[in-house]
């Protein structure tokens, strides 16, 4: 993303939080960025799509946030945790003109492709609190998974809620630990209940969580390339695109080599478009390399 497209999604939020996303005009926008209007249509082919654009700007940076830490073998899942509902807050509270436009504007059905990734971000966002619960909890019978991912979904959502609507309702810095806490007092209690609430409430399968980890290697490969082979058409061939054809290849082998396959994970980790499913993939490598 170049400085322009930057500026026009900072500026746009800004002019959303102040009138409202449906009181904003295309017209608006460009003025408050200080260019012409075939500038911004040069960028985004609508204001729907500016909107959609301006959600996945700030997912991916929540998430490539969240993906560092889950990369970073030197923390048990428990600091891992901790700092990754730090991290969170940060960027809920550092985002505040964001965080004011959704909380007053109704945001669905305002385009089918907007309605489509807050459902993505709805379902990734229980399948991350059932990994997490996994993690934490590896005793847990599978068949409360269901009541604690939920539990978990809801109670952070709660607090995140009222912080937004009073900054100085608790203090931000003491909620990691105390949330860790309520967490594992409720999880405990469980173990008095003889059968789960939710019997019936089938979490999202996660392509990505219940696939072993060439599986899931292969599937997201196969959706990065879907990614890449749209934004490259009548255009050359990038490296990334390469360097996951290459993977690709390597793993078909009988006998991959993690040298090679070590080199390409390298590369693809220090490319400047490592958007959160190439981290995902990242560490899904890293995994997997550490078991042949």
């Amino acid at each position: 993303m170049n400085e322009k497209h930057k500026m026009i999604i900072d500026k746009s939020v800004e002019l959303f939080s102040e009138k409202g996303y449906h009181s904003t005009s295309v017209q608006e926008i460009v003025e408050k960025c200080g260019i012409a209007k075939g500038s911004f249509y040069n960028y985004f082919k609508s204001k729907e799509e500016l909107l959609v654009s301006i959600f996945k700007h700030f997912y991916e940076a929540l998430m490539d946030s969240l993906l560092d830490l889950e990369l970073d073998a030197s923390l048990s899942n428990k600091e891992k945790f901790l700092r990754q509902i730090s991290v969170q807050i940060e960027h809920m509270t550092g985002n505040t003109n964001l965080i004011k436009m959704l909380m007053q504007e109704q945001m669905f059905h305002i385009s089918k492709e907007l309605d489509q990734f807050l459902h993505y971000i709805h379902e990734e966002g229980l399948i991350w609190n059932k990994r997490k619960i996994m993690e934490l909890y590896p005793e847990l019978p599978a068949e409360f998974l269901p009541d604690c991912t939920i539990m978990l979904d809801s109670l952070f959502k709660g607090y995140m809620s009222i912080l937004m609507r009073k900054k100085d309702a608790f203090e931000v810095e003491l909620f990691p630990n105390f949330f860790l806490n309520r967490l594992d007092s409720l999880i405990a209690s469980l173990q008095y209940m003889e059968d789960p609430l939710l019997k019936k409430f089938p979490l999202p399968t996660c392509t990505l969580q219940d696939l072993d980890t060439e599986e899931e290697i292969h599937l997201i490969i196969t959706k990065l390339l879907e990614v890449e082979t749209r934004n490259e058409e009548g255009k050359e061939t990038s490296k990334n695109t390469k360097a996951l054809r290459a993977i690709q290849e390597e793993l078909s082998k009988n006998k991959p080599s993690p040298i090679i396959l070590e080199s390409l994970v390298l590369f693809l980790d220090k490319s400047e478009k490592k958007t959160p499913l190439y981290s995902k993939l990242i560490l899904s490598m890293k995994e997997y390399l550490t078991n042949i």
